[in-house]
């Protein structure tokens, strides 16, 4: 029993030996050394760098190894993303390149004096610092082929979403920049369209396009367009002829200057419109030969003039159409008042008749034309010497021109009444 008990002492005695040993070599006894590697290179600093005027454009190395020795434990806690590697910009003032030291952090469950960094593959990063310039350029449109014929693409009333772009960099890649150009290629456009993101394409003051670093950014670098597209068509115009004055509209010539306009609008409004545009009525008693009407050019609602016009010129020639003055000696006085008496002082009028030359010559050939001034004195009911609004009367040629009336002398007495007609 006494040698067993003694065995089994020393048995007990190697195993927390071993115990106590495996404890010492994992969780107490320090690794001899490892190396971590590809550790990003981070910068602190740069929002006070922008604050003045200033960019980082350039470092030489993005990032690093380290030699270290820890313990295990901490050493399972060390890794590319656990530990932070970064360089501090806050003390830079002005343009230009800055050897900066890499400033190493461990991660909040590793204490600083239980690691010991042996070697970092560099100890410093040179860091390139450039002016910062903001810019705000407008948007240029350019348009590539043409719309088929019968549209209309306006350009001018083009919009562009966002107009401007505002752009953030350093100075010497802001400074190329000359204009930005949208580009549309508008062959197969028939109606208004609203294009999305299309890139914008920047270039310099010789038109060769520009790419930019990482460093220059862009509140937009697509834009949203709207394509305004019309129908056209091209109308003719005329005037509607009212007959009168002795003249029909086989006797009129008319010309119009312009005879016909390109109109715009919208497909539905422009496919309903008349091949033809009447300007107004012409009031064919009122014309003589020679004479020219000014129309305006107003069109209905929806529908503009592409050729401009505001007005249009209508010259008026008259053929087969004679004129002249013919006497007329016949003065009937109608419609005395009881207990006065009326005399004609006017004895003939020579009045202007215009018409057909065939009926002009026909009525100057004829004596007994028929043709009378009536002369309707009701409201003269008082002695003296009057001028009278007499009317034509023209019972046998109806198409001449004669007027609606002429001034009659006209004397009023006292006495016997003059026989009415």
């Amino acid at each position: 029993m006494k040698k067993s008990s003694k065995f089994l002492t020393l048995l007990g005695s190697f195993f927390a030996a071993v115990l106590l040993w495996l404890y010492v070599v994992t969780l107490v006894a320090p690794e001899a050394s490892f190396t971590i590697s590809n550790i990003s290179i981070g910068i602190d600093g740069k929002i006070v760098l922008e604050e003045r005027g200033l960019i980082i454009t350039d470092q030489s190395r993005n990032t690093l190894s380290l030699d270290l020795r820890t313990s295990r434990v901490n050493k399972q806690k060390l890794n590319a993303d656990s530990l932070r590697v970064y360089v501090d910009v806050s003390k830079i003032r002005e343009a230009g390149t800055y050897p900066l030291s890499c400033i190493v952090t461990l991660p909040d469950t590793v204490r600083s004096s239980d690691v010991e960094i042996l070697r970092k593959s560099v100890d410093s990063v040179n860091v390139t610092v450039s002016a910062l310039k903001k810019k705000r350029i407008k948007i240029q449109p350019k348009w590539d082929g043409s719309v088929k014929d019968g549209y209309l693409f306006e350009a001018q009333s083009v919009t562009i979403e966002p107009a401007e772009i505002e752009l953030d960099g350093p100075d010497y890649e802001i400074e190329k920049i000359d204009r930005a150009v949208v580009s549309y290629n508008v062959s197969a456009l028939e109606q208004t369209e609203i294009v999305k993101d299309i890139p914008v394409t920047f270039l310099d003051k010789d038109g060769n396009e520009l790419h930019f670093s990482e460093n220059t950014s862009a509140n937009a670098t697509k834009v949203n367009l709207t394509l305004p597209v019309l129908r056209t068509k091209q109308i003719q115009l005329d005037v509607e002829l009212q007959e009168g004055g002795g003249v029909g509209k086989d006797n009129v010539t008319l010309q119009l200057n312009p005879a016909s306009i390109w109109v715009k609008g919208a497909a539905d409004v422009i496919e309903k419109l008349s091949d033809t545009f009447i300007l107004g009525q012409l009031d064919l008693s009122t014309v003589s030969n020679h004479e020219e009407r000014s129309f305006p050019l107003l069109l209905q609602e929806g529908v503009a003039n592409v050729s401009g016009e505001t007005e249009v010129l209508v010259s008026i020639e008259l053929k087969g159409v004679s004129s002249g003055t013919i006497p007329v000696s016949t003065i009937h006085l109608i419609n005395v008042p009881a207990g006065y008496r009326a005399e004609a002082s006017t004895r003939t009028v020579n009045i202007n008749v215009r018409g057909s030359t065939e009926e002009i010559n026909a009525l100057k050939e004829d004596k007994n034309n028929g043709i009378y001034i009536k002369v309707d004195l009701s409201d003269y009911n008082q002695t003296g010497a009057f001028t009278v609004h007499g009317e034509i009367v023209n019972p046998n040629y109806p198409t001449i021109s004669m007027g609606n009336s002429v001034e009659i002398g006209v004397i009023i007495s006292t006495g016997e009444l003059t026989p009415e007609d």
